[in-house]
């Protein structure tokens, strides 16, 4: 009877750190992520370029609601022309993929939501992509 107790602890302690590293890590990307979110949101609203540049990759795409589809030189330099007032979001969904996520927010107003996705490179999150869409009302 011991001896099933005793073997039965350590499988239940051996699942656990198997287990355990994987939640761990998932945790860690998803706080990096919602940091970076943050990070994107402060370079939009006090118009730093070079902060939008290290956060967007080279390759990055944004799509309007309109379904105007635009290069990260294009987003930047509409950004930089704007007056954006402070502002946060909900975060909706954060799903890892390995080194790839999509990161849904929705505005405060909860009048757009904001899907973009994120590569991990040499240690470091970058957005590819970010589509905005309008919320109807039900």
């Amino acid at each position: 009877m011991k001896r099933t107790f005793l073997i039965s602890v350590i499988a239940i302690l051996f699942l656990a750190c198997a287990v355990a590293p994987e939640a761990t890590a998932e945790s860690l990307a998803e706080t990096q992520l919602i940091v970076l979110d943050d990070a994107w949101i402060d370079a939009e609203v006090s118009g730093d370029r070079k902060a939008l540049e290290r956060i967007l990759d080279e390759q990055f795409l944004a799509t309007w609601a309109s379904g105007e589809t635009i290069d990260r030189t294009a987003y930047i330099d509409y950004i930089l022309s704007e007056e954006i007032p402070p502002f946060s979001v909900v975060h909706n969904a954060i799903r890892i993929h390995g080194d790839a996520a999509v990161v849904i927010d929705l505005s405060e107003t909860g009048k757009t939501k904001f899907t973009w996705i994120a590569v991990k490179r040499d240690g470091h999150w970058r957005v590819i992509s970010e589509t905005f869409s309008r919320v109807e009302s039900p």
